[in-house]
C-alpha cells in the first residue's frame, strides 16, 4: 500500500512541480506587466469566479469521488455508464444554468460594491469560465476516483503549458493588460477541457436514457451541503480579498495577493500532492478492507506529512522575502512579512480532508458544512478586527487561526467513525527540526539575494534531512531497504 501511495504521490508531485513551474513563469510576468492595482483586480475577479464555480458544482465533485468505489463494487445497483451519464449531464446542466444567471446578475450589482469601474464588464466576460471549470471538475474527479494519477498528471501538465503559451502570446503580442489576461485564460482553459472530454467519453458517451435520477438525488443529498463547504472554503481562503480592497485599497490587495499566491504555488508542489494521493486511497481501503488497515495507512501518512509540513513551513519562512522579490519584483517586498503565517495556515488547511476522514467516510457533509461555515465566519470577524490594526499581517493571522479552528473541529467530529492518529511526540519532534533549520539558515547572508536563497535552500534541506535521520527511527526504517540494496550491489 505504501508503494502504491508513493507511486500516486510521485505522479501528483511531478504534475504539481511542472504545473507550478509554469505558474512561476507567469507569476513574475503578470506582476510586472500589470500594475499593482490591476493585479489586485485580477485576484478580485478570481475570487468571485471561485464562489460561482462552488455554487455551480452543487458539491457533486465530492460526490463523484465518494460514490465511485461503491458503484464499482456493485453496491448501488447502477452501472459505470449510468454513473458517467449522471455526473456529466447533471453537473453540465447546473453549470450552464449558473453561468447564465451570473452573467445577468453581475451586471446589476452596484458599482460602488466593487470599488473599481472595470470589475463589472470583466465579470460578464469571464462568466463562461464557470461552465468550463464545472465540466473540468466532472472529468478530473472521475480520474481521481479511478486512481488514474498518471493520466491526470499528463493532462494537468499539458493543460497548464498550453494555457501558459496562450497567455504569454496574448500579453506580449495582442493585449498586455487585464483584457488580454482574461481572454487568454478562457481560451487556455476551454481547449484542454474539450480535448479531455472527447478522449474520456469516447467509449462511455453520456446518454439521457442512462441518467440515474436515484443516483443524482443521492449525490445531491451528499453534495448540496458541500456547496456551503465550497463557498465557505472560498470565503475562508480568499474572502479577505474584498475586505482588504475596501479597507486598505487595491494596491495593498495586490501586495497581499502576490505573497499569498506564492505560498499557494509552494503548497501545490510540496504538500497538496501528498493529500491528493491519500484521499482516494483511504476511501478505497475503508470500502475494501475496513478500519484497521485504513487507520494504519493514515498513521503512516501523518508521519510523512508532519515531516513535509515542518520542512516546508520553516523553509519558506527562511527564504520568503528573497523569493518574493526575485519572482514578483521589489514593489511586492512588503508582502514578505505575512508569508510564514500564510504558509502555516495552508499546511493546516491541506490536511483537513485527512484529519476529518471519518466525516467524509460517514458522508457527514452537514457536519463538515457547519464547521467550515463557522471557520469562514470566524475568518471574516477576525479580519474586520485585525485589518485596521495590523494591516496585511492581520489578514494572515485571521487565516491561520481560522484554519486551525477548522482542523481541530474536523478532528474532534470525525473521531467517532475513524480516529486519525496525530502523534503529538512526532509533531513536537518535527517542529523542533524545523525551528533548528530556520534559526541556522537565517544566519546566512550574502550580497546577492539569489545566492542567499540558494545557500539557504541547500543547507536547510541537508540539515533537516540529517536531523530526521539521526532522531527519527521510522525515517531510518524507510531508508534501510535502499541502503541494503546499495550495499548488496
Amino acid at each position: 500500500m505504501l508503494r502504491r501511495f508513493a507511486a500516486h504521490t510521485s505522479n501528483y508531485t511531478i504534475s504539481s512541480v511542472l504545473v507550478t513551474l509554469a505558474g512561476l513563469v507567469s507569476f513574475p510576468i503578470l506582476t510586472r506587466v500589470l500594475d499593482v492595482g490591476e493585479y489586485g483586480v485580477m485576484n478580485l475577479i478570481a475570487t468571485a469566479l471561485s464562489l460561482m464555480v462552488g455554487i455551480a458544482k452543487l458539491g457533486m465533485q465530492h460526490s463523484t469521488l465518494r460514490f465511485y468505489s461503491e458503484i464499482k463494487a456493485g453496491k448501488q445497483g447502477i452501472t459505470l455508464d449510468g454513473y458517467v451519464s449522471t455526473v456529466m449531464l447533471g453537473m453540465g446542466a447546473v453549470g450552464l444554468l449558473v453561468t447564465l444567471l451570473w452573467a445577468i446578475i453581475s451586471q446589476f450589482v452596484p458599482q460602488s460594491w466593487w470599488n473599481d469601474d472595470r470589475v463589472k464588464i470583466f465579470m460578464l466576460v469571464t462568466s463562461s469560465l464557470i461552465l468550463i471549470r464545472v465540466v473540468d471538475s466532472a472529468l478530473v474527479n472521475q480520474l481521481r476516483a479511478q486512481e488514474r494519477s498518471g493520466v491526470l498528471m499528463v493532462f494537468n501538465v499539458l493543460r497548464r503549458y498550453f494555457a501558459l503559451v496562450v497567455l504569454l502570446g496574448t500579453l506580449f503580442y495582442i493585449a498586455g493588460n487585464l483584457w488580454g489576461f482574461f481572454l487568454a485564460t478562457i481560451v487556455g482553459e476551454l481547449v484542454p477541457v474539450l480535448i479531455l472530454g472527447i478522449w474520456m467519453l469516447r467509449r462511455q458517451v453520456p446518454r439521457f436514457n442512462m441518467f440515474s435520477v436515484k443516483l443524482f438525488k443521492e449525490m445531491l443529498v451528499f453534495g448540496i451541503p458541500m456547496v456551503g463547504y465550497e463557498l465557505s472554503t472560498v470565503i475562508l481562503s480568499m474572502g479577505d480579498r474584498y475586505l482588504i480592497q475596501n479597507i486598505l485599497g487595491a494596491e495593498m490587495l495586490g501586495i497581499y495577493s502576490a505573497a499569498y499566491n506564492l505560498c499557494d504555488y509552494l503548497k501545490a508542489i510540496l504538500l497538496a500532492s501528498l493529500v491528493a494521493a491519500a484521499q482516494p486511497m483511504y476511501m478505497r481501503l475503508w470500502a475494501e478492507k475496513g478500519p484497521t488497515e485504513t487507520i494504519e495507512f493514515l498513521r503512516r501518512f501523518m508521519h510523512i506529512y508532519l515531516l513535509a509540513a515542518a520542512l516546508v513551513i520553516a523553509g519558506v519562512a527562511s527564504i520568503g522575502q528573497e523569493l518574493l522579490v526575485i519572482l514578483a519584483s521589489e514593489k511586492y517586498r512588503g508582502g514578505a512579512t505575512i508569508i510564514p503565517f500564510v504558509m502555516t495556515g495552508m499546511a493546516l488547511h491541506a490536511v483537513v480532508v485527512i484529519i476529518g476522514a471519518g466525516l467524509y467516510i460517514d458522508k457527514r457533509s452537514k457536519t463538515v458544512l457547519v464547521l467550515i461555515v463557522g471557520a469562514a465566519v470566524l475568518n471574516v470577524a477576525l479580519n474586520l478586527l485585525l485589518l485596521p490594526r495590523l494591516g496585511l499581517l492581520g489578514a494572515a493571522l485571521a487565516n491561520l487561526l481560522s484554519f486551525a479552528f477548522l482542523l481541530l473541529g474536523c478532528a474532534i467530529a470525525g473521531r467517532g467513525t475513524l480516529p486519525v492518529p496525530v502523534p503529538i511526540g512526532q509533531l513536537l519532534k518535527t517542529s523542533t527540526f524545523g525551528v533548528a533549520m530556520y534559526l541556522s539558515v537565517k544566519q546566512i547572508h550574502t550580497e546577492s539575494e539569489f545566492l542567499t536563497l540558494t545557500l539557504r535552500v541547500a543547507i536547510g534541506c541537508a540539515l533537516f534531512a540529517t536531523l530526521a535521520l539521526c532522531f527519527d527511527r521510522e525515517v531510518r526504517s524507510w531508508i534501510a531497504p535502499i541502503r541494503r540494496k546499495i550495499l548488496g550491489r
